[in-house]
């Protein structure tokens, strides 16, 4: 199969008959060597592309790999149903078996807004301050996607009750027949590990297993990815260097490790940096080669170019101040295109003494990581209806839609209808036996009455049509027009309804819009949106690449970040084991923000940083002299 691969990707992709370890550096093409490898499966060996799982991470990625393979292979993207997430593959494996463990179909995903006010009605009944609301939703989250979640909980911490907190939120959600994000996989290794018929049926399903960005998978994806293999027809691609998201429960251990826990495995390595510069890879290997936890790789690039400028400056303004000259100076003495450069930050801590800067130099810029399509009001809001008329168990989008727009709904009316059912009668119920029993007002009861009957009605239309259904009869674009910050913000919010029926129209019915919505756990911003400079994290860059690149604020404390090497308790006598592993992530996090350059890349600390004297990051001493040019501004 000749598509232009190097000797190396060659061998991953023909690599067949036992579990291959595809460790690939930054920018050498393990994504397309993946998609290769699927091609290979379908042209050369006769493999069904329907019996293929290959699990991206992002959904943004599986509708690029499916693209890349209808040109590979000549078949359509519908030919390969199973290149999904990981979420996506088991959702659809949970829908299908979710009465075993209790629930109906259709199963509700609760989105981001809906599990917070789950988890705030749990803290709520028993007298626990909301103040720790976040709190308890990330420990609940890690609980989830750790091996075992009772043994997670029972682990010493600073919030109380939280084996009761997890129990009364999980029954929250099934009270309204729904799950939140984390159940989707949880609950698939409960069927898949419990029930021995569901797995082999599962397991029937597959002939190849392909896993990309392996090294970002946890605990509980990997008991899956086990359960669902048959004969070792398994191959997983990734860079342990770029492993960064430990806060959401990935462990780089997986990948690490996978020749142990796969014994008669073979590991082929991607080495060669097609991306960047030589100067740039030299000195990124030369900091994480400070990583002990690490599968050996020896990458280089091929391209030369300018070494690496690490800059010193007075103060976090005089910093942002020069990075918003220079983006102006490349622009207009070089011709690079304001939308090839990119600033990137540890945390949004940095972000607004540089916007600041860069209005005063006027400079455009586009902030990545906001707000995503899906936690915008207007989409909430219509998708709180859909979600209503598909499951009327589901209070936490019946509450969000049942005054809005207005319909006469105060606090005592409220009261009444509640008081018409225990805490286990959903609230559509409630509202019909006030209406039964006449406890509205006539305005109000006509109002329900209503509501009542557009959600019924709803559930036999297509998806596009409920939308516009909703958006008619509910006078909704009146009621935007009055919430809306002027006359551009109601247009924008208008196309986002138009966007939304476009998306809709697309959808076979209403509950497989509302799954595809609810999947698309926000993938970062297009990097296509806009076209001004880039302002980002480390953790939103992840998977771009940029012409030029500046990363800010490499000094102690925010790089590596405090509460990531901290540990509680930890003695005078040194780090121990967790703060070596925040420290090593924080170390693969500029990994990854410097590996995103293409040609040019700037590092910069300041003296002082929000009024206090800052430290330049250990990270910086790293770096190799012979690849670097270090400036004083």
């Amino acid at each position: 199969m000749d598509i232009g691969l190097t000797p190396p990707q060659q061998e991953a992709v023909e690599s067949i008959g036992r579990p291959v370890l595809v460790a690939a550096g930054a920018g050498s093409g393990k994504t397309r060597t993946l998609t290769a490898k699927i091609a290979y499966l379908v042209n050369a060996l006769g493999y069904d592309p329907e019996r293929i799982l290959a699990i991206t991470f992002t959904n943004k990625a599986a509708e690029e790999m499916k693209r890349r393979l209808e040109s590979m292979t000549g078949r359509p993207a519908r030919a390969f149903p199973w290149v999904r997430t990981f979420h996506s593959a088991c959702f659809h494996i949970l829908k299908e078996h979710c009465e075993l463990l209790g629930y109906t179909r259709p199963l509700s995903i609760h989105s981001e807004h809906q599990q917070r006010m789950d988890m705030k009605k749990a803290l709520a009944e028993l007298d626990i301050d909301t103040a720790y609301l976040n709190a308890y939703r990330s420990v609940v989250s890690r609980a989830k996607n750790s091996e075992d979640p009772w043994a997670y909980l029972a682990q010493p911490s600073r919030l109380f009750r939280l084996q009761e907190v997890f129990e009364l939120y999980n029954r929250i959600l099934a009270q309204h027949n729904a799950v939140d994000f984390d159940d989707i996989l949880a609950l698939t290794r409960e069927l898949l590990t419990q029930n021995e018929a569901v797995r082999r049926r599962c397991q029937n399903l597959f002939d190849y297993v392909l896993v990309d960005e392996f090294q970002d998978s946890n605990a509980v994806q990997c008991r899956i990815m086990d359960l669902l293999l048959r004969d070792g027809n398994l191959t997983v691609v990734g860079d342990d260097y770029q492993s960064i998201y430990q806060f959401r429960g990935a462990d780089p251990s997986f990948f690490i490790h996978f020749p142990k826990n796969y014994p008669h495995a073979k590991i082929v390595r991607l080495e060669e940096n097609f991306r960047s510069t030589r100067p740039i890879v030299a000195a990124a290997e030369a900091l994480i080669a400070q990583n002990a936890s690490r599968i050996e790789k020896k990458c280089f690039s091929r391209r030369d170019g300018k070494p690496v400028e690490v800059r010193q400056f007075p103060s976090d303004n005089d910093e942002a101040q020069w990075v918003a000259h220079r983006c102006r100076a490349l622009h207009l003495d070089q011709g690079v295109p304001f939308r090839d450069m990119a600033v990137l930050y540890r945390t949004k801590f940095c972000s607004m003494v540089l916007e600041r800067a860069m209005r005063h130099k006027g400079v455009p810029y586009t902030m990545m990581g906001g707000r995503g399509f899906f936690e915008r009001r207007e989409v909430q809001d219509i998708h709180a209806y859909l979600m209503s008329a598909l499951n009327p168990k589901d209070d936490v989008a019946f509450e969000r839609i049942i005054n809005v727009p207005r319909r006469g709904l105060g606090n005592a009316t409220l009261k009444k209808i509640l008081a018409t059912g225990g805490s286990g009668t959903p609230l559509q119920e409630k509202c019909r036996r006030a209406l039964k029993r006449g406890l509205l007002g006539k305005k109000v009861a006509a109002a329900m009455e209503e509501l009542l009957k557009l959600l019924e009605n709803l559930r036999e239309l297509k998806p596009h049509e409920a939308i516009q259904t909703v958006v008619e009869t509910c006078r909704y674009e009146e009621y935007l027009r009055g919430i809306s910050e002027g006359e551009d913000d109601f247009v924008a919010r208008r196309e986002n309804i138009e966007q939304m029926v476009e998306a809709a129209r697309q959808a076979a019915d209403m509950e497989s819009y509302l799954e595809s919505c609810a999947l698309i756990r926000e993938d970062q911003d297009d990097a296509e949106a806009g076209a001004g400079v880039r302002l980002a994290t480390f953790h939103a860059a992840k998977g771009l690449e940029f012409q030029v690149v500046f990363v800010i604020g490499i000094e102690e404390g925010l790089l590596p970040h405090w509460r990531s090497v901290h540990v509680e308790g930890a003695s005078a006598e040194g780090p121990g084991e967790e703060s070596l592993q925040g420290l090593e992530e924080e170390r693969r996090l500029l990994y990854v923000a410097m590996t995103r350059a293409v040609g040019e890349l700037y590092l910069s600390h300041a003296m002082i940083r929000k009024g206090d004297l800052v430290r330049p990051s250990r990270f910086l001493s790293e770096l190799p002299e012979e690849y670097v040019v270090r400036r004083s501004w």
